[in-house]
């Protein structure tokens, strides 16, 4: 078990619920299977985290923060003169390809928000930030259509079966932002 002292507990326990939902999906997260992952007693994750709904709101924000650390930095280093519908269709690649299971994971708990509304606030502050990093190269209402868009055509080539095409997306997105 861990040390009796440990001052980054409950951000282990997150890490470990994160850990826990990538393996195994949203039904497999409980206050047990999370204190195990994360080598701490059972009290310590409902002593940080009264709910699961709690522990599972933890998680979406921790997932959305790195994904959308993920957009900004690829956003800041795109050139001012960048095609935005090129550089999108390979970050939704990139994405689906070599960030698969971090894009699965936050789909997942994106999903969960469906059935348990004490994720929705955390599910929606994600397109929210998406939006957000998007306005910094459209307007407003362009980068609203364009963070549904992107949602969908990275959701569409995670569950297809191969590989997603970098002309087809890029011809997807050529249209929204023509």
């Amino acid at each position: 078990m861990a040390r009796r002292h440990d001052p980054h507990r409950r951000q282990r326990i997150i890490e470990a619920a994160v850990e826990v939902i990538s393996e195994s999906g949203l039904p497999a997260l409980t206050h047990r299977t999370a204190a195990a992952r994360a080598d701490v007693p059972l009290g310590s994750t409902t002593y940080h985290f009264l709910s699961l709904d709690e522990l599972l709101d933890a998680a979406v924000h921790t997932v959305a923060e790195r994904n959308v650390a993920r957009l900004r930095d690829w956003a800041r280093s795109l050139p001012s003169d960048a095609d935005l519908s090129t550089e999108l269709a390979s970050f939704i690649v990139l994405l689906a390809g070599e960030h698969r299971q971090t894009s699965v994971l936050a789909y997942e708990l994106y999903g969960g928000a469906l059935r348990r509304p004490a994720l929705r606030a955390a599910s929606t502050s994600w397109d929210e930030m998406l939006t957000d990093v998007f306005t910094s190269k459209v307007d407003v209402t362009t980068a609203r259509a364009l963070t549904a868009l992107f949602n969908g055509l990275l959701f569409q080539a995670l569950v297809s079966p191969g590989k997603p095409k970098h002309a087809d997306l890029d011809q997807v997105l050529r249209r929204l932002l023509r």
